[in-house]
């Protein structure tokens, strides 16, 4: 019982300021100019007119940097993200634990996320966010709701025993589609027991860049661009690393700068797969119920309801364009190509 109430203790404290990071259409150009921010502590180089949000300090530091005409362009760090259950049967136990009693934890409504992965955080995030403990360190905190994996590139992790992947994602916020790189730290750091206060991992040092799908690759460098230019006064990060224990001291020198982590996110962007370009265009079709046909006549693509190439291929010799045709698996030219609305020029 003692235990457990000052292992409570221990993790409801960091929820008060470290749990949670520690407390379609035609693709667009969107140009982006950077200005300088001083947050006293700390300094970045962000959008001009975007606003910034922060919460926590030290090791929990967090912040949330985006455009207020249009959220899914945004920019976020955060030190710490948890504590989360590794499997659901621990959420059990800690809950029956309290019906029967037994000392609250603050953390009851945390996700499951088994395994723990840097993908599989990503994909259960929108649970995270919508935590009491979230909510109470940074109510605007990203909602990232049907996550769709891409790809994941493992990297070397700043944390003993954890695991570290630039992960890159389609996801929805508000009904729209986003897309996006997330460079995630995952690691336990309370194995199970069997009983109460056990099973518990946290996501460290999770940085995002997203964007509405369409402008994503049209943006990317300068929200990188941004993400290298964060650095924090040296005095403020001596005194948080005298006041934290070893693990903490680590992810305070990770996110001192975050240029080694804008260069893992760069790099990844140039070095990705075509391939993978070619499954987000398809999931991100699927997401919103749509498919591509092309003219081979033109090379032109364009995009319809998902099913209409079923119906059309039954009667298409009443249409002037009557060779539409689904886009091959493979090229990676047409599948880059922003659709037009096939509605509109169907004849």
């Amino acid at each position: 019982m003692n235990r457990v109430f000052l292992l409570g203790i221990l993790i409801g404290g960091l929820s008060l300021g470290a749990v949670f990071c520690a407390d379609r259409g035609e693709s667009q150009r969107t140009n982006l100019e950077l200005e300088s921010f001083n947050g006293g502590f700390f300094s970045i180089d962000k959008p001009s007119g975007w606003e910034v949000i922060t919460a926590g300090q030290c090791a929990g530091f967090a912040f949330l940097i985006r455009d207020p005409s249009e959220p899914l362009r945004q920019i976020f760090y955060f030190g710490e993200v948890g504590p989360v259950y590794l499997s659901e049967q621990q959420r059990q136990i800690d809950y029956q634990y309290m019906n029967m009693g037994g000392y609250p934890a603050a953390w009851i409504d945390m996700p499951a996320v088994n395994p723990l992965t840097p993908d599989n955080f990503l994909a259960r995030f929108h649970l995270v966010a919508q935590s009491r403990i979230a909510q109470n360190f940074m109510p605007q905190c990203p909602r990232l709701e049907n996550v769709q994996i891409i790809s994941q590139v493992k990297q070397p992790s700043p944390i003993s025993g954890g695991s570290t992947g630039l992960v890159r994602a389609l996801f929805t916020q508000g009904g729209s589609l986003g897309e996006g790189l997330f460079l995630i730290t995952v690691a336990p750091v309370l194995a199970s027991t069997g009983g109460p206060g056990g099973g518990l991992g946290y996501g460290f040092c999770i940085t995002g860049i997203t964007a509405p799908k369409g402008e994503f690759r049209n943006i990317e460098n300068q929200l990188v661009k941004s993400i290298g230019s964060y650095d924090i006064n040296q005095s403020y990060v001596q005194n948080c690393m005298a006041q934290q224990n070893q693990t903490y001291q680590g992810i305070l020198k990770a996110g001192k700068t975050l240029s080694e982590t804008s260069d893992i996110i760069m790099q990844g962007w140039e070095n990705r797969n075509r391939t993978d370009d070619i499954l987000a265009e398809k999931r991100s079709d699927a997401m919103l119920g749509r498919e591509r046909l092309y003219d081979p006549n033109t090379g032109e693509v364009y995009e319809f309801e998902h099913g209409f190439y079923d119906k059309y291929k039954i009667e298409q010799n009443r249409y002037e364009m009557n060779n539409l045709q689904l886009l091959p698996d493979d090229n990676h030219q047409l599948w880059s190509k922003a659709p037009v609305d096939g509605y509109q020029h169907l004849r």
